[in-house]
């Protein structure tokens, strides 16, 4: 949701439709899931409901279906609040004793590992950092959060192995370097990002969390534990992913050495997804099973012709849990040569 939020800041009725029309069916998934039929947010957002501009125009639908981008934002504005209040708590052994509630439903009573104070780095969709205080120049912040992250996945590296990753082919000089690096340290702070030292090298600090630490965190929870406080613990870690790791920069300028990382976090998101699959078939939950297939393709480059071509393989009817199990194990990471025209296309 707030993933959501963040994005409606750069819509207005100005932007293009489809991608008006790409949030809000995005929020309305996300309402849904939320929100029962007779819950107020729902009613206020229903197709039928008595302010959706209704049209006998197919032309018209999907401008009237954009159109709808605002109220849908006063709505998510609305639940955020009561979602926070909310938020539980650590489970307790009682919690973890009805096992035979829908884990579909109680997922959310897993305590995240969410950071209270440092900086959080998006790996898992497009790269960014979160809760940095320094001021810096917009055209910057691309490339500096592009060096917050190398140094998170690389801690204690030393200039040379800086230099090969950073600016590959280049010689770099020693005031070039220092530059970039004061730069980071003011936008990042000092306490998120110490000076060079022959002991530390060139290291974050432990308050600089990210999404990735935290997938593998929950995944190792829930892959340790069958039972349903395990299966939520593989839904959290699922929930965290918005897209192929390092989404929309392989393949461009930068971020060359960020490919053997993306595979790796690309093998463990499909892997949480084909497990987490099963566990809900096994479970008899396919709502659930649907949403963790659906989760793990789209974390796959090129998810949707995988998810098509996975789709037409089954040949025989079947039943669903069938289904979704031949999807569930067709999940696999494949190293798509990203070309700059094939990243744009993905970015639309």
């Amino acid at each position: 949701m707030q993933r959501l939020l963040e994005q409606a800041e750069y819509l207005d009725l100005n932007s293009p439709i489809a991608t008006l029309t790409r949030w809000r069916a995005a929020a309305l998934v996300v309402i849904r899931s939320i929100c029962g039929p007779h819950d107020i947010a729902w009613q206020i957002l229903r197709p039928e409901a008595t302010w959706y501009p209704a049209t006998a125009e197919a032309s018209k639908q999907e401008q009237a279906f954009a159109e709808g981008w605002a109220i849908t934002l006063g709505v998510l504005e609305g639940l955020l609040p009561s979602l926070m209040e909310a938020e539980p708590g650590p489970e307790t052994p009682e919690a973890d004793s009805v096992g035979q509630q829908d884990e579909h439903d109680d997922w959310p009573s897993i305590p995240f590992p969410r950071p209270s104070t440092g900086l959080n780095l998006v790996l898992l969709g497009a790269p960014k950092v979160r809760g940095a205080q320094g001021q810096v120049e917009s055209n910057r912040v691309s490339r500096l959060t592009e060096y917050a992250i190398w140094l998170y996945l690389n801690p204690g590296s030393d200039r040379h192995a800086l230099d090969a990753a950073l600016w590959p082919g280049q010689r770099v000089r020693a005031d070039s370097r220092n530059t970039a690096m004061s730069r980071l340290r003011a936008w990042l702070g000092s306490e998120h990002f110490p000076t060079w030292s022959q002991e530390t090298g060139y290291a974050l600090t432990s308050l600089v969390t990210s999404d990735w630490g935290q997938f593998k965190e929950l995944a190792a929870r829930g892959e340790n534990d069958g039972s349903p406080a395990g299966t939520r613990n593989l839904r959290a870690a699922l929930e965290l992913v918005n897209g192929p790791p390092f989404a929309g920069v392989i393949g461009l300028d930068w971020y060359a050495w960020a490919e053997p990382y993306a595979s790796e976090m690309s093998e463990a998101i499909v892997g949480v997804a084909r497990r987490l699959t099963h566990r809900y078939l096994e479970g008899g939950d396919l709502p659930g099973a649907r949403w963790s297939v659906r989760r793990g393709y789209q974390a796959l480059p090129g998810g949707l012709q995988q998810f098509q071509v996975a789709a037409e393989a089954v040949k025989e009817p079947c039943s669903e849990p069938d289904g979704l199990r031949h999807l569930a194990d067709q999940l696999t990471h494949m190293n798509v040569p990203l070309t700059r025209r094939h990243v744009q296309s993905q970015l639309g």
